[in-house]
């Protein structure tokens, strides 16, 4: 479970919290803020013009093997009814102000360890309370940046 001491808290002037809040429609809009810096991070890994030579040179020499490792063939996954999920992708939601996150390895999805399905992922998290994933969880798939609401995706 998370605590409050897991969070920094960065100054952000009112006017621009105030026109994010705006544009989106949402009163809380720390968690947009916190997708699009995870989706910076995740883009931009590796790149020389973001990132030190000596960071870029110590995390790639290492990062296919233990991605193979880790998660499995990129090229395998998880089919979720018509949305394929790679290996390594990662699905998250939030509830009650907690992220609570599972990831594809080796072609199950895992939350806490135990092989899941999106549905009951949702359902574990919202302690057995009837949910529907479609509408609770964003993915984040492997190499991506930033997270897509799953019902964008079952088209």
């Amino acid at each position: 479970m998370t605590q409050p001491t897991d969070y920094i808290y960065v100054p952000l002037h009112v006017d621009l919290y105030a026109e994010l809040v705006r544009r989106s429609g949402r009163a809380n809009v720390a968690n947009y803020i916190e997708n699009q810096i995870e989706g910076f991070l995740e883009a931009t890994e590796g790149d020389p013009n973001i990132w030190s030579a000596e960071y870029i040179e110590k995390h790639t020499e290492q990062q296919d093997e233990e991605y193979l490792d880790k998660y499995g063939n990129p090229n395998r996954g998880f089919q979720w009814q018509k949305v394929f999920l790679p290996n390594g992708t990662r699905i998250r939601m939030t509830y009650r102000g907690t992220h609570y996150y599972a990831e594809v390895h080796h072609e199950k999805l895992l939350f806490n360890g135990d092989s899941v399905t999106p549905s009951e992922f949702a359902r574990k998290v919202a302690n057995n309370t009837s949910r529907n994933a479609w509408r609770d969880i964003y993915i984040n798939f492997p190499g991506e940046g930033g997270w897509k609401f799953a019902n964008d995706l079952r088209g």
